[in-house]
């Protein structure tokens, strides 16, 4: 195994027995699994991917688009409350000085 020394073959070693009869060799099957892997990364697990990170984007987006109109409108729940402070002020004003 690349990388990893504690698991290399020492020349000449055979491999063990196979438990029950059966005949495998590992490096096939991490290669077929590698194999497998790699198509459903590129196919269906690709789509699969995209859509779970669209529907994030989504909800991460509708969250955001939430939070953002709370707080504007708690920000122009002030400001109206100053802006009408202020109109009523200047009304009263101009009728004392009329």
């Amino acid at each position: 195994m690349p990388g990893k020394a504690q698991y290399a073959r020492t020349p000449g070693q055979g491999t063990p027995a196979p438990a029950h009869g059966t005949d495998y060799d590992a490096e096939f099957l991490a290669e077929r699994l590698h194999g497998r892997f790699t198509n459903f990364l590129t196919g269906d697990g690709r789509e699969l991917i995209e859509s779970r990170c669209r529907d994030a984007l989504r909800e991460h987006s509708t969250w955001l688009v939430h939070q953002i109109t709370r707080e504007v409108a708690l920000a122009l729940e002030a400001e109206m409350t100053d802006w009408v402070r202020e109109a009523v002020d200047e009304e009263l004003q101009r009728r004392r000085s009329a």
